[in-house]
């Protein structure tokens, strides 16, 4: 099979041979393009050692030197370059205490965690695959090199890798795999927050998101990734309004929203405090009042726990927390107010998430679909009539007010903030003098 593979891989491989070393495109890059998918990266192994490789090659970045690792700077890019090496003892469920530089191509191959990204393949030898990798893609099937309880004692983010790559590629786990993820799944204890983080991230862009979200509830793993939906597992809702429970109606919300991190993060948590809020009527109807209240504080602690971004978390807050607003709303001060909350950048993603939560239901009427982008064009109206919304969209700044005679801040912000609540209520107010005017009274009483 003749792969095509970038011209600086390509010279890399050649000069690595010219010098007497064998070398080949390894791994991820090698499964995708025998799957017809663009790889992301070229990884490159070899039977040089690292101080031979920057000896050939005139521009070298030691980026990972100890483990053999040696970014090569070519015209079209940087490539790593990684010595044939087998992994000594492995510390605390993650890394390995040593690395042993070796010369056997099917030894460095061994140690890796999936037969399918166990792949070798140079333009003179062809594909070289001692584990079948191959067979595998063409099943469908994410199976362990080797023992799956070694692979995955010795490094238990592989679990989470194993469950990324069946939800992305939509490949099964393997039996012996599958029952070696269960048996080995306490070693997810050792993992970082960011790295379980960031696999969590690959699931959720996923195309079908929900089955790796079901593969860590149905293998027992989200007690390891994010514990704090356990909770929404088998919950009945005991609601006409669903026909599913809590984690089947929010796995269905995580596939129907568009693949932007912070909408999926939103619809995943949007009802995980459904659980903590469960009252049942005189008639045996369950009700969840304050949901979304009891979601942000959830939502907000996990997202903090895992180390994700500011501006993410807010997103994510914002959308949960007016998941559940009113469509019947055409009071424009309180359409106003819905914005300020949301931000403008987010009113569109709020829209997606309540169609899919409406979609998600067993209703079949077309007319919330209609009432959700009936309330989405009264509140695009308001934003493209540029009325004012903001202290900054003001005619008067905070240097206006305390020319008035005021130096205490507090003071400054709530004189801004109350011009700000009447010209909510009247944009014609919006004039400097007519606030100025506003803000004296405001001191004078």
């Amino acid at each position: 099979m003749d792969i095509t593979l970038p011209k600086g891989v390509g010279y890399i491989i050649k000069e690595l041979n010219k010098n007497g070393h064998e070398a080949y495109v390894v791994g991820g890059c090698i499964r995708d393009i025998l799957i017809g998918r663009p790889p992301k990266d070229y990884d490159i192994t070899t039977s040089a050692d690292p101080d031979e490789v920057i000896r050939i090659f005139r521009k070298t970045i030691p980026t990972g030197i100890r483990h053999g690792t040696v970014g090569v700077v070519t015209t079209d890019g940087i490539y790593d370059v990684t010595t044939y090496r087998a992994d000594g003892e492995y510390i605390n469920s993650r890394y390995p205490a040593n690395v042993i530089f070796i010369d056997d191509l099917v030894e460095d191959l061994r140690r890796r965690d999936i037969t399918i990204n166990a792949i070798a393949y140079n333009t003179e030898k062809g594909i070289i695959d001692p584990f079948d990798g191959t067979s595998d893609i063409r099943g469908k099937i994410i199976r362990a090199v080797g023992n799956p309880i070694l692979r995955f004692k010795e490094d238990a983010l592989r679990i989470l890798r194993a469950i990324r790559l069946a939800t992305t590629l939509n490949f099964n786990i393997e039996e012996k795999t599958l029952f070696g993820i269960v048996e080995t799944m306490d070693g997810l204890q050792f993992i970082s927050v960011e790295r379980i983080r960031e696999e969590l991230n690959t699931i959720l862009l996923s195309e079908t998101p929900s089955r790796g979200i079901s593969m860590l509830f149905q293998l027992g793993v989200m007690k390891y990734v994010v514990p704090e939906l356990m909770p929404m597992a088998v919950f009945s809702q005991f609601n006409p309004h669903h026909d599913k429970d809590v984690l089947g109606h929010t796995l269905d919300v995580v596939d129907h929203v568009p693949a932007k991190l912070h909408l999926r993060l939103a619809a995943l948590f949007h009802d995980c405090g459904k659980p903590g809020t469960f009252t049942v009527d005189r008639n045996g109807t369950g009700h969840f009042y304050g949901h979304e209240k009891r979601s942000v504080e959830i939502a907000e602690a996990t997202l903090f726990r895992l180390k994700y971004d500011r501006k993410t978390i807010k997103k994510v807050l914002a959308l949960i927390d007016n998941h559940m607003v009113s469509l019947d709303m055409k009071n424009e001060l309180k359409l106003k107010k819905l914005i300020r909350r949301l931000d403008k950048e987010n009113i569109n993603d709020l829209f997606e998430l309540k169609t899919a939560d409406f979609v998600s239901k067993p209703e079949s009427s077309g007319t919330k679909l209609f009432e959700i982008s009936a309330l989405r064009d009264r509140m695009m109206e308001i934003i493209e009539r540029k009325d004012p919304l903001e202290i900054r969209d003001l005619a008067v700044s905070g240097q206006d007010v305390m020319n008035l005679g005021i130096r205490e801040g507090r003071e400054v912000g709530r004189i801004l903030n109350t011009l700000l609540e009447k010209v909510l209520k009247d944009p014609k107010l919006n004039h400097k003098e007519t606030l100025l005017d506003i803000a004296r009274k405001e001191l004078q009483e």
